[in-house]
């Protein structure tokens, strides 16, 4: 995989102990997918981030193509 670029991002996460909420995350983006890691402010737990963005394209194109019909 190519590094493309990194941000900071503010999404949802959820640790196995139970937390469930919103952090603010390093990403890294590799083609359309987003990676990270972030400790659990719950338990201490390293966990990872992973978001696949095809499904956003897919839904934004098939919105673009709808507008047209």
């Amino acid at each position: 995989m190519q590094f493309e670029e990194a941000y900071s991002e503010d999404r949802l996460v959820t640790c196995n102990c139970g937390f469930d909420g919103h952090m603010e995350l390093q990403i890294v983006s590799y083609g359309l997918t987003e990676m990270s890691e972030w400790n659990c402010p719950g338990c201490e737990n390293l966990n990872d981030y992973t978001n696949d963005l095809t499904g956003d394209y897919e839904d934004r194109a098939y919105d673009r193509r709808k507008e047209d019909w």
